[in-house]
């Protein structure tokens, strides 16, 4: 549970400090054995600055897997906006290797995340999120210059992010971070494409 929202500067830096000390944690250690001292000392806040934001370490793991969703979110969103009006094979294709790269870029974080949000986000957390990447889905496919109709496009969209969120998740948490990039953009580019030209 977070206790209260960062509204100053000085507050979003705590709650941020907290979080990434948080992943450095359990990256070292695994999630078992991230304590709230060790997170708090490693963020350089003191034991009640970490319970003024959150209740418990679960309730700091939920938060940063939001906030890092989110953030990736407005990655994949600025991606959607420059490759707008651009043919739909070209766009997807090119959103979907953004997508890959930012998350291999940081893949040890991600495969972390990935494995812990199974244990501590709430269903309509996780609800919330996918139906956000499903829209952001069907704004892009919506805006190539050459559009599925109407009447696809929320079944599309919602395939398309079962392929892609899918793929890529399974593969990070089976594989590891030393998973094979471009192989995986490889497979992943050809199931979409696949899919899309059967549409």
């Amino acid at each position: 549970m977070t206790r209260r929202k960062p509204q100053q500067s000085r507050a979003r830096f705590s709650s941020e400090a907290l979080q990434d000390a948080f992943v450095r944690v359990l990256l070292a250690r695994g999630y078992e054995r991230v304590t709230v001292r060790e997170v708090a000392a490693v963020a350089g806040v003191g034991i009640g600055t970490f319970y003024e934001y959150v209740a418990n370490k679960e309730a700091l793991a939920a938060l940063t897997i939001h906030m890092c969703v989110k953030q990736q979110a407005q990655a994949m969103q600025a991606s959607m906006e420059r490759y707008r009006g651009k043919p739909l094979t070209d766009m997807v294709q090119a959103i979907v290797n953004d997508q890959v790269e930012l998350l291999m870029g940081d893949a040890d974080k991600w495969v972390a995340l990935f494995l812990l949000e199974r244990r501590v986000s709430n269903p309509d957390a996780y609800r919330k999120h996918y139906d956000q990447y499903v829209a952001m889905w069907r704004q892009a496919l919506a805006s190539a210059c050459d559009p599925l109709s109407e009447e696809r496009l929320d079944q599309a969209s919602r395939m398309v992010h079962a392929i892609v969120y899918g793929w890529v998740t399974q593969s990070l948490m089976t594989l590891g971070a030393g998973l094979d990039k471009t192989l995986l953009k490889t497979e992943l580019l050809r199931a979409v494409s696949g899919y899309l030209h059967d549409v």
